[in-house]
């Protein structure tokens, strides 16, 4: 979820930041993953909680190209915090609203979107919101791009960040 925090702290704060890079983050989610959110609370809420968190990260973060023990110690790191912490972080998600925690991204952005069926961001509507940022997707990786291809994250990190100190961002 630390997309939605570094896009938040660069619309609030755009003096403290010349840029912001956004990591398959549900800054804008869909309306379907919304609606959903209520529910699965509920259950993160309940004794099985880590159930609920082993079925939605094992089918919502991966895809099967992804490697599986990292995926395995990907869970069990998730699985080792409190219900609390775990609750907490999911209700922030769910009450976050960029239309109201924001005026408006005043640095230059990128987005890079996980390769996977169902994105976690709506991105016509983020898109709507924020046309200036630039959009990537990485080939064959699931929501952690960034440990499974982490050459083709850090060409595009690399080539937004060429862009902004050439001052040619759109």
């Amino acid at each position: 979820m630390g997309g939605v925090a570094a896009f938040d702290l660069a619309a609030r704060y755009p003096e403290l930041t010349s840029g912001v890079v956004m990591l398959d983050a549900g800054v804008v989610l869909p309306s379907s993953v919304r609606a959903a959110i209520p529910g699965f609370l509920e259950e993160l809420r309940g004794p099985d909680y880590r159930v609920a968190l082993r079925r939605y990260v094992a089918n919502s973060l991966f895809i099967p190209t992804d490697d599986q023990e990292r995926k395995e110690r990907i869970l069990e790191s998730m699985f080792s915090a409190p219900q609390h912490v775990v609750v907490s972080a999911f209700e922030g998600l769910c009450d976050y609203d960029p239309y109201k925690a924001t005026g408006g991204l005043a640095v230059p952005g990128l987005y890079i979107a996980a390769d996977e069926l169902t994105p976690r961001l709506d991105m016509a509507r983020f898109h709507e919101m924020f046309p200036e940022v630039l959009y990537g997707k990485p080939v064959g990786s699931g929501h952690f791009c960034q440990l499974e291809v982490p050459g083709q994250i850090n060409a595009m990190i690399e080539r937004f960040l060429a862009i902004i100190v050439r001052g040619q961002h759109p």
